[in-house]
Order: structure tokens, then C-alpha cells, then sequence
């Protein structure tokens, strides 16, 4: 896999944090830069991560702002509200477009021409926000979908099967949230299909 030379987050919660700890374990960016509104959990957040660069290939962690989107290659948007107890998907969304909308559009106006990945909730439809909002081609914008859901059922397969999660694939499809599907007849455990 090619490194990256500059990656983005936006959102420092626990998906961004974790998103940069992986990008900083896999050796692939050169910087990684993390972006949130509160600057103080981002500064925090970077600093836990140098701790652990004596570990890992090079790479210059840093709080940034939306500047740094300008000559990123990756930009990943895990920035978003959290459903609340008794929220519809629907209540959630509206809400976390306008977040996105916004955030996107700080990200343009520095001129990004980059691959832009989405993951905020409901991921598929602010892919398409953020894809209309950005004015990038379809290409260069794409959601995460359900590769956390596709996780979830290999894990728990895993458990109920005593088998290394490794040795399972099976895949959730369609639309990430209530409409989603789990592919049993592609299902695979230890090679067999079950």
C-alpha cells in the first residue's frame, strides 16, 4: 500500500482518535492532523499519540485547523452529534447535516482536491451531502458504509463459533442503520460456508 503523505481528521472523539492511532500504527501517513472544535481534547489527543511514535515508522502529529485540508490527499470527517436516547435516524440526520454541511464547506474553502472519506453518522446519507456540498467528483468522496457493521457480525460470529474473527467473513450490505442486511448465504467460517 502507498503511504499517504498528509491525512486530516476532523473530530477528535473516539472515532477520530482512533482513526489517527491506526493511521499512526499502519506506517501510512507522513502527517497526521487532527481537527476538532474543541481544540484543548485534539491537543490532548495528540499528545497521548507522540507518546507512542517512538513505536512506529515517522510520522509529525499535530493539531491543525481547516488550513491543513489544503494539501492533505486524505481528509476523514468522523465529526458529528450522537443520536440521543429515543432519536429517529431521520431526527439525527437533520441535525448532523448542517453539521456536516458546515464542515465541509470549511474544508473547500481551502481548496482540498483530495479523497474526502466519510465517517459520521448516518454515513450514507451525509456522504451525499458532503459529495454535493464538496463539488469533488464521485471518486474522490465515499462513506465508510457498513464496514463497522461487516466487523460487528465477524466478531460476533466469531465468539459464538470459537473461531479467530481472522478465520470469518461475512459481510453486512445495503444501507448502514435499519435498513441493512447481513449476506449469510456469502458467509464463510474456516474456509467452509455455513
Amino acid at each position: 500500500m502507498a503511504m499517504t503523505s498528509k491525512v486530516v481528521v476532523v473530530g477528535a472523539g473516539s472515532v477520530g482518535a482512533t482513526y489517527a492511532y491506526a493511521m499512526m500504527q499502519s506506517g501510512q501517513a507522513r502527517e497526521i492532523v487532527l481537527v476538532d472544535v474543541d481544540r484543548e481534547r485534539a491537543l490532548g489527543e495528540v499528545m497521548d499519540l507522540q507518546q507512542g511514535v517512538a513505536f512506529t515508522k515517522p510520522v509529525d502529529l499535530k493539531v491543525g485547523t481547516y488550513a491543513d485540508c489544503a494539501n492533505a490527499d486524505l481528509v476523514v470527517v468522523t465529526a458529528g452529534a450522537k443520536q440521543k436516547p429515543n432519536e429517529t435516524r431521520l431526527d439525527l440526520t437533520k441535525r448532523n447535516a448542517g453539521v456536516v454541511g458546515g464542515i465541509i464547506g470549511d474544508i473547500m474553502a481551502h481548496h482540498f482536491s483530495g479523497v474526502l472519506l466519510m465517517v459520521s453518522n448516518p454515513v450514507d446519507v451525509l456522504t451525499q451531502v458532503a459529495w454535493r456540498a464538496s463539488g469533488l467528483p464521485r471518486r474522490q468522496v465515499i462513506g465508510s458504509g457498513t464496514v463497522l457493521d461487516s466487523a460487528r457480525l465477524r466478531s460476533l460470529l466469531s465468539a459464538h463459533c470459537r473461531v479467530d474473527p481472522r478465520n470469518v467473513h461475512a459481510y453486512v450490505i445495503g444501507e448502514h442503520g435499519d435498513s441493512e442486511v447481513a449476506a449469510w448465504s456469502s458467509a464463510s467460517i474456516g474456509g467452509g460456508y455455513r
